[in-house]
């Protein structure tokens, strides 16, 4: 079964939010399946720099680290990357 392409930037549109999400509190259950959707999304994330990030950050979430300082240095590191990718294609 082929997966559907998926925008660039929807690893990190995931991490954030996974990031937020475990910010707020929510429950547990929650927070997992929010884990599973942006590890889903990494696997297909073409930017190998981006990508090894936004896998530290979502383990970091996982592992339920509170080094909020480094889980926000770590997505700005990604949006970087991101970013200096997208200038590259052009």
């Amino acid at each position: 079964m082929d997966m559907p392409e998926r925008r660039r930037t929807e690893a990190y549109d995931l991490a954030a939010q996974v990031v937020a999400l475990s910010r707020r509190g929510v429950p547990r259950a929650t927070l997992l399946a929010a884990l599973d959707q942006a590890r889903t999304s990494l696997r297909r994330e073409p930017d190998r720099d981006v990508r090894r990030t936004l896998t530290w950050v979502v383990g970091a979430v996982e592992q339920d680290e509170q080094a909020s300082a480094c889980i926000d240095a770590a997505l700005r590191v990604a949006a970087r990357d991101l970013q200096r990718s997208a200038e590259d294609r052009r």
